[in-house]
């Protein structure tokens, strides 16, 4: 390229310039301007731009308000401070960047804008790209990112179209800047905005179908970037009216600037690669892993001629090398089991699913002792079977290694020489069997029961509401992955009714089906159906109270009936979903009693399908197995703080996917991988959670609800417990959370908001509740007395867990049920004794009420029911047991206010450490709240105040009651109030008195 000289007329000096063309005298001054600028600008290296300090950057904030204005209008109410016009940029900014609708509606606004503004808003997006990146960075881009429909079609079309819109927006950016630059002239700015977007457009598709046709490797981001510059200089010179037809002659200059960039493609792609591509991840496994010598059908051929004919048993692909002895021993080891034979399912995979069983139960670790000592065969010998099976395929090696390790035990048990349980081995194994049993009985209710059966219809809805979401979502994407040549996802509404259908009309089609395919798997069948309750092993399992575990399963039959009841309607809708995308009918399979076309995996995927529709799958992350097995390592003890940890972990997986922050799965390579395949139960999970909350939290704002987070509104002013109904229970706490913090009130406790999340207590009543209890007993005085009745209260609450049949029986008989409580006396066995005695019908009565700090008469449940929209009254505990309902008492004036601010029982009435003291205080203080606070509520002056004064005058009313009622309890038993004082004093002023004494 030829080098000119040009002269500055005013300084006389020359430069030499290298261009096509001579410079023009306009465009050697701006050189020269610029040259002179230069040295002033190099003398101060500018500070570089971070979310700290471009708050407080004069340019920063100036450039802020002018857009703010730009943006809100000119009559929008002022801000506050500099500091939030900068905060109010950075998010906008954020937006802008990381959102492409959002970038391309700003883009279109601007052409109204003031020149002013628009300068002012090139200023935030060049200093936006400037600043450093932060962690508030990340925030705003994960959130314009997750709201972009374009993120979504990138990942559909495996990062294509998500790199078009990175061009796109680079199109559109370019395109402002060039549109400002162009002077006051409209139609330069419009004609800059649509050339610059289009041409990066238009480029980002000619890529992605030259990547299609084998063309072109990846996407080129920088091809793009040129495209939009491109496109948006001519555009401003061509002109806003020319519009799209200026803009696809626009497009035509880009062939050339495509045609080099794919020349240096070719020339880079014949450059040595310091990765070899060609090498695929199965060589590479090859080439790390240890060199494995497995059982080769080839050497199986060679025995075969040796041994001779297998039995007809055995279908063809697994007579090569299969010895005739260990085929013999697994069709009899079938027999023994009463498995069934099918010959189009292979008799490893069979024998495989049987002998996992042998290690958590005794009548199958026998029946393969037995069956191998009869057919005179050992381990090793039996293990041929499945290192077939490991020949076919590289994930049957894990299988092979679990299949010796049973045999293993069983060849100990057969020799003689297993290690016999130690003391202290049957010792832990009765506790466990015990502690089932226990966890059990804590579920054995008919209201339990009832509970569970009606959270799952909601559950049902939420299914079948993502399913059809799915088929929308895949027929809108459908046509992007044509457009890319990917494969379509099947669409198919009907199939979404599926779980509904085989729980109504095709219940029966649904039961034979699992009965049916189950019993050739006798593994798959056991995780389904010898499992209740997320965490309850059956009496198949017990090995030490199996007549106590079998009363608790009889106590369970209702509450098993429903939740094995589910567990058929989603496996038979989960395996016929996944035959169809094979091509294969259920139906015709299951009448047919042809199995040739069901896998175990197959059976397996729809197992663990039904097992998380009823919260009781195993966890896959690291921390939900963790947490399990931790829940579970101590019989009594962690098993008594979290009872059922495997519901807990699946309700929490549950609540994140069905929330607005179910997308950031995405992050994992699976979840990614599914999307690809066409599943969109991410993006559908979102949405309709995000739906139900957007709900939750307009009923709460109407004055749907009750006064606390989980209650709802009876007809007859009673309030309904909803805690147990989940999926809702989630999306009643987030709502409250929200309309408490939008009106100054108390927000729920981190108790109660991890029993909204995670469904802590909601199957068995224990867990949290217990750990709450033991602080109120640690709370207050100091001593050793304090420290038995926790251990006391403890223990009760552990061992109350066995008595929970006796409680539903209470409510069958007595009909008129007011709450009693306990007066410990510090000693451990005793106040355990009366602890249990509250559970026991009759026996209860001989306690004290329960007196409340917030009403005069004693607080219980109410005596009967109305039946919602009509005028029958039911009795209301045997309505409980019944329906699952739990009915509270219809609330005074001041118990609905403490509700609604959130106050808790402990800022009514603060523990003493003392229940008969705490008794005592609540006798007298319950009648003057209910009267005076009620009174105090309705007064005109009291509702005028917003809602942190009103907490504020309220804990000075309570506060005045308790100072004026203590002297009456105090009157009534003073030398316990004396004790109570006496031990707050600090251990040395005890012992100086003490030693005066």
């Amino acid at each position: 390229m030829p080098v000119y000289k040009i002269t500055d007329p005013n300084t006389g000096n020359t430069l030499e310039v290298t261009s096509n063309r001579q410079p023009t005298q306009e465009e050697a001054l701006d050189i020269f301007a610029q040259q002179t600028l230069e040295p002033q600008e190099l003398t101060q290296k500018p500070e570089r731009l971070t979310e700290e300090n471009i708050i407080k950057n004069p340019m920063w904030i100036n450039a802020a308000k002018s857009v703010y204005k730009m943006n809100e209008g000119k009559d929008s109410p002022d801000l506050d401070s500099d500091q939030e016009y900068a905060n109010y940029a950075l998010r906008y900014m954020g937006w802008f960047n990381y959102n492409l609708p959002k970038m391309g509606l700003e883009a279109t606004q601007l052409n109204t804008a003031t020149d002013e503004q628009k300068q002012n808003f090139i200023t935030l997006m060049d200093m936006y790209d400037e600043k450093a990146p932060s962690l508030s960075g990340f925030g705003r881009a994960a959130t314009g990112i997750l709201s972009d429909p374009s993120t979504y079609v990138g990942i559909s079309t495996f990062g294509a179209a998500t790199a078009g819109a990175q061009a796109v927006k680079q199109g559109i950016k370019e395109g402002i800047k060039q549109g400002t630059k162009a002077g006051l002239k409209q139609g330069a700015k419009i004609g800059a905005l649509e050339a610059g977007a289009y041409t990066a457009a238009d480029n980002a598709l000619r890529q992605s179908a030259r990547i299609q046709a084998g063309q072109q490797e990846s996407f080129d981001i920088g091809q793009s970037a040129k495209a939009a510059t491109i496109g948006a200089v001519a555009g401003a010179t061509l002109g806003g009216a020319t519009g799209a037809l200026g803009s696809r002659r626009v497009a035509d200059k880009l062939k050339q600037v495509e045609a080099e960039d794919i020349a240096r493609q070719t020339v880079e792609k014949e450059k040595p690669s310091i990765i070899d591509l060609e090498t695929t991840v199965e060589q590479a496994k090859k080439d790390i892993q240890p060199e494995i010598q497995p059982f080769s059908k080839a050497l199986g051929e060679e025995a075969r001629g040796k041994i001779g004919v297998v039995t007809e048993d055995i279908q063809p692909e697994l007579t090569v090398g299969l010895n005739k002895k260990a085929i013999d021993t697994a069709v009899d080891v079938l027999n023994e089991l009463k498995i069934p034979r099918d010959p189009n399912v292979q008799i490893s995979d069979q024998v495989f699913d049987a002998i996992q069983l042998s290690k958590t139960s005794i009548e199958y670790k026998d029946a393969f002792t037995n069956v191998l000592k009869r057919n005179n065969i050992n381990p090793v010998e039996f293990a041929q079977l499945f290192k077939i099976g490991a020949s076919d395929a590289g994930k049957k090696l894990a299988r092979l290694s679990v299949a010796n390790q049973r045999l293993k035990d069983i060849a100990e048990e057969i020799s003689g020489v297993s290690p016999k349980e130690t003391i202290g081995t049957r010792i832990m194994t009765g506790l466990r069997d015990l502690d089932n049993t226990r966890r059990g009985l804590l579920v054995s209710q008919i209201a339990t029961s009832m509970r569970n059966f009606t959270a799952q219809i909601g559950r049902v809805g939420v299914n079948t509401l993502t399913d059809v979401m799915d088929n929308a979502l895949n027929s809108t994407f459908n046509p992007v992955k044509r457009l890319f040549g990917k494969e379509e996802a099947p669409v198919d509404y009907n199939q979404s009714f599926g779980l509904l259908m085989n729980l109504t009309r095709d219940k029966k089609f649904a039961k034979d089906t699992t009965d049916f395919v189950t019993k050739y798997f006798v593994n798959e069948k056991d995780r389904l159906f010898t499992n209740y309750a997320s965490e309850v092993a059956d009496s198949s399992k017990s090995k030490t109270f199996k007549s106590a575990q079998k009363i608790t399963d009889g106590l369970n039959t209702l509450n098993r009936m429903q939740e094995y009841y589910y567990r058929r309607g989603m496996f038979a809708a989960t395996l016929d979903k996944t035959l169809k995308r094979k091509g294969v009918s259920l139906k015709e399979a299951v009448e047919n009693n042809d199995m040739s076309k069901i896998t175990q995996d197959d059976v397996s995927n729809a197992v663990d399908e039904s097992l998380a529709f009823t919260y009781a799958k195993d966890p896959e992350n690291e921390f939900g197995k963790r947490f399990v097995d931790f829940a579970n390592s101590v019989p009594f003890i962690t098993t008594a703080v979290f009872p059922f940890a495997r519901f807990m972990t699946n309700a929490m997986e549950f609540q994140f996917k069905h929330s607005p922050l179910g997308p950031l799965s995405l992050l994992t390579s699976k979840e990614r991988a599914k999307v690809a395949a066409g599943d969109m139960g991410v993006f559908s999970k979102s949405m309709l959670g995000s739906a139900l909350l957007m709900g939750a939290i307009e009923a709460k704002r109407e004055g749907y609800g009750g006064e606390k987070w989980y209650e709802l509104k009876g007809t007859d002013g009673t309030t309904i417990d909803a805690r147990p109904y989940f999926p809702l229970t989630p999306y009643l706490l987030v709502a409250d959370l929200v309309v408490r913090s939008e009106q100054g009130r108390i927000p729920p406790d981190a108790k109660d908001i991890i029993q909204g999340l995670s469904g802590a207590q909601f199957r068995g009543g224990t867990g949290l509740a217990l750990v709450d209890n033991v602080i109120n007993e640690f709370s207050g005085i100091d001593s050793e007395e304090k420290i038995n009745k926790a251990f006391a209260r403890f223990g009760s609450d552990v061992l109350g867990g066995f008595l929970t049949p006796v409680r539903m029986f209470n409510d069958f008989i007595d009909q008129d049920q007011t709450f009693r409580t306990t007066e410990p006396t510090g000693k451990i066995v005793p106040d355990i004794t009366q602890q249990l005695q509250r559970s026991v019908p009759v026996a209860q009565k001989q306690l004290p009420e329960l007196e409340s700090p917030t009403r005069e008469a004693a607080p219980g449940r109410p005596e009967t029911v109305r039946l919602p929209f009509s005028d029958i009254e039911l009795p209301g505990p045997l309505t409980r047991q019944l329906t699952g309902v739990t009915v509270r008492q219809q609330k005074n004036i001041a118990e609905k206010e403490i509700d609604r601010l959130g106050l808790k029982r402990r800022d009514v009435l603060p523990y003493t450490g003392n229940a008969q003291a705490d008794q005592l205080l609540a006798k007298y203080m319950g009648p003057v709240v209910e009267n005076a606070v009620s009174r105090a509520v309705i007064s005109p002056k009291y509702q005028s105040l917003d809602n942190p004064t009103k907490e504020l005058v309220m804990r000075e009313i309570l506060k005045e009651i308790r100072r004026e009622t203590k002297p009456f309890a105090q009157a009534e038993d003073p030398q316990r109030f004396a004790k109570i004082q006496y031990n707050r004093l600090s251990k040395n002023i005890r012992k100086i008195i003490e030693r005066i004494e």
